[in-house]
């Protein structure tokens, strides 16, 4: 297990997105859930009630927000992500995890990236945490686990426990990154002396060409 997802008690809620949605840990977690329109489907169709639906609700069954808390919010200037990130703001329900970011359309991911990039929240998937590093991020991970991190929009990092080391390399989204390196430890630690980082961690040891490890 991922030490983020231990220390459970600094986050104050779930923001579920309209992506692949990681249900079975979502109704284990004793958190508010907020869910951005069309994300209540899904969870309500495996039996996790949302305490909160938020968007333009052009995705969710209708039936659905009947006895429901909801809010239509109609306007197209922000996506129904960001106006949930705006409610919780609101609310004092800051940070969040974050899940339902990966799944559907490659522009909503991609556009679901820089908008997580932007905050102080972890995004959580079926296999996969991500996090925003800003200045240093000591992470418990599985040995032989894949480590995947860019610049957002660039970084200069330096890793310790890490295959391919990074001792002050600059990575950016469009241009050089860190994909696919490998936990040689435990422990992780990254240090961000410019800019900020997103790091992705996938949750269980990957045997594969890459890794050490046998399966």
């Amino acid at each position: 297990m991922i030490k983020i997802l231990k220390n459970l008690g600094e986050y104050k809620s779930i923001i579920c997105l309209d992506g692949d949605l990681p249900c079975d840990l979502i109704g284990k977690i004793n958190l508010p859930i907020i869910a951005a329109d069309g994300a209540a489907n899904t969870l309500i169709r495996n039996g996790i009630e949302p305490n909160f639906i938020i968007g333009d609700l052009d995705s969710v069954d209708s039936d659905l927000l009947c006895g429901r808390s909801h809010l239509r919010i109609e306007s197209q200037n922000s996506t129904d992500f960001e106006k949930a990130l705006d409610y919780i703001e609101e609310e004092s329900m800051t940070p969040a995890i974050v899940t339902g970011i990966d799944g559907g359309y490659i522009d909503h991911v991609l556009g679901n990236i820089g908008i997580f990039s932007r905050t102080r929240c972890v995004a959580v998937s079926r296999d996969m945490v991500s996090v925003i590093v800003e200045k240093e991020q000591n992470l418990e991970v599985p040995m032989n686990t894949k480590i995947s991190i860019f610049g957002m929009p660039q970084c200069i990092v330096k890793s310790k426990g890490l295959r391919w080391e990074l001792d002050g390399n600059e990575l950016s989204i469009s241009g050089k990154s860190s994909c696919s390196n490998r936990a040689v430890s435990e422990q992780v630690n990254l240090k961000i002396s410019s800019g900020r980082a997103i790091v992705f961690v996938y949750t269980k040891v990957i045997c594969d060409a890459g890794s050490a490890c046998t399966r």
